[in-house]
């Protein structure tokens, strides 16, 4: 388990500067949109296509997809890319193959996988990936572009079997099931690519094991997959948020049933191992994201059992800190939390409130 402090202490923020230059060090939020803006239990999708711009995407409490954009000098704004009754409030996520490229993926009220492309310069246009009944309801989905003419999406089908659908700009859209029928819980997945060769991806098992498959294309050897922890290990409500930070580094993190926060990480040719970043008692099942601003860095984000919003950060030759972010209340126990780095300086995070406002903290150097 580790141990911080609310805030950085003096000793903490010189180390930070002497490995990566001096930087204003600190945190602000700001509310981005109003109360009733969020639905009940939605997730949030963000991604940054290009340096000077973030946009991010959440299900209405009407089951609408509300789009927030933000561009450099010209501040936050919104609009409706789908209306009412077109989404569950669950899964959603957005992928950037190219910065004039970004998809947006979500379960429809039919439990259909609906996508929103967006293409420089012909706008937004809409697409049924898998038909009605192909996703579980309350399934979260994963996207992914390895290189400029791909995609890859994940999720969780209503039967427990992971369905897989790719995209190829030369022969367009395909699918697969990559695991059998009782093979997940309905929620969590999560993904990562190291390199334009590599895709990796990890759910929740229905006996709480943590799963890992992976592919190396140019092998030619199709999928794999192993226990990266075993039965027991996870909440089969937890989210999994993984990132990497180098090519040959990847890291989960996850809720185990005692409401501890679970982390698993490598770095190639080394196996997986694992430790407990907080004891017991520390994170509500739902909500964790992390996000690595440079090579050397990892933060990741939960919410507490009183409605607070945990940091925990590692910085190399450093290791763990954790702080208390946003004060208790500040959202519902188990909230969706979506974080992103748009440059080496800046991270964001974004949750919902208790009344569904949307907020924003941020950091820059």
């Amino acid at each position: 388990m580790i141990h911080g402090e609310h805030n950085l202490q003096a000793d903490d923020i010189k180390g930070i500067q002497n490995l990566y230059g001096t930087r204003k060090i600190g945190w602000f939020n700001y509310q981005l949109k109003a109360q009733a803006s969020v639905g009940y239990g939605s997730d949030i999708a963000v991604l940054s296509r290009i340096p000077n711009s973030m946009e991010l995407w959440y299900i209405g409490p009407n089951g609408s997809v509300q789009d927030s954009y933000w561009y450099d000098n010209s501040g936050w704004k919104h609009f409706e890319l789908a209306p009412s009754g077109s989404a569950v409030a669950g899964g959603i996520a957005g992928v950037s193959r190219k910065p004039g490229a970004m998809h947006i993926f979500w379960v429809g009220v039919t439990g259909s996988i609906e996508s929103a492309f967006w293409n420089d310069p012909s706008g937004w246009g809409r697409y049924q990936v898998a038909p009605p009944g192909s996703a579980g309801l309350g399934t979260k989905i994963a996207a992914i572009s390895r290189k400029p003419d791909t995609l890859e999406l994940w999720w969780i089908a209503p039967n427990g079997s992971v369905q897989d659908v790719f995209w190829y700009e030369s022969s367009g859209w395909g699918r697969f099931e990559l695991a059998p029928a009782g093979s997940a819980a309905v929620g969590a997945i999560a993904a990562v690519s190291t390199t334009p060769d590599h895709l990796e991806i990890w759910w929740i098992a229905p006996n709480g094991a943590v799963i890992d498959a992976f592919v190396y294309v140019s092998a030619n050897r199709g999928w794999s997959r192993f226990e990266v922890a075993p039965p027991g290990s996870a909440s089969t409500r937890s989210s999994i948020a993984a990132v990497s930070r180098v090519p040959d580094e990847m890291e989960i993190f996850w809720i185990a049933p005692n409401r501890s926060v679970q982390n698993a990480y490598t770095l190639k040719p080394n196996p997986w191992r694992r430790f407990e970043l907080e004891g017991p008692d520390s994170a509500a099942e739902g909500g964790i994201k992390a996000v690595s601003r440079i090579p050397g860095h990892i933060e990741v984000f939960w919410t507490g059992l009183n409605g607070s919003i945990q940091d925990a950060f590692f910085y190399e030759n450093m290791g763990w800190q954790r702080f208390q972010l946003g004060e208790p209340g500040s959202t519902a126990p188990g909230s969706n939390i979506a974080a992103v780095s748009r440059i080496d300086g800046s991270m964001e995070t974004w949750y919902s409130s208790p009344v569904g406002a949307l907020v924003d903290f941020y950091w820059y150097g």
